[in-house]
């Protein structure tokens, strides 16, 4: 039997999920019927899931690059490209912002000229 002191609530969505849920550890094991076994097995999963989400920051953590570095890359790909492409490696501001796409808020823009300057030794001249 299943302990009565869960705290899982229990309302018709969370009953039609444990059901499709039952079918599904049941069709896994190439059966038709669900056993109680099935049923328990996947109230056990829930009651994880419960104390894993329980463990989880309240503040999301932010994994992969920022928009700047992503700019940055995405810059200096398209250099690379048209360097190859036309033999100079010269390039207007206005260039640069056409490159960066227009998806690209001019703070993020901003961000990743100056990152280009300091980080990547990229000598981009004032005022072209």
């Amino acid at each position: 039997e299943h302990k009565a002191g869960s705290q899982l609530p229990v309302t018709p969505r969370f009953l039609e999920a444990l059901i499709r849920l039952s079918e599904a550890r049941a069709r896994a094991e190439l059966r038709r019927v669900v056993l109680l076994s099935d049923v328990e097995d996947v109230i056990e999963i829930i009651e994880a899931g419960a104390d894993f989400e329980e463990q989880l920051p309240d503040e999301p953590i932010r994994k992969g690059k920022s928009k700047a570095s992503a700019v940055v890359d995405r810059l200096k790909q398209q250099m690379q490209k048209r360097a190859r492409l036309s033999g100079s490696s010269e390039f207007r501001l206005k260039e640069l912002r056409e490159l960066a796409g227009p998806g690209v808020k001019d703070e993020e823009f901003d961000r990743a000229i100056q990152r280009l300057n300091e980080q990547e030794n990229a000598l981009l001249i004032k005022g072209s």
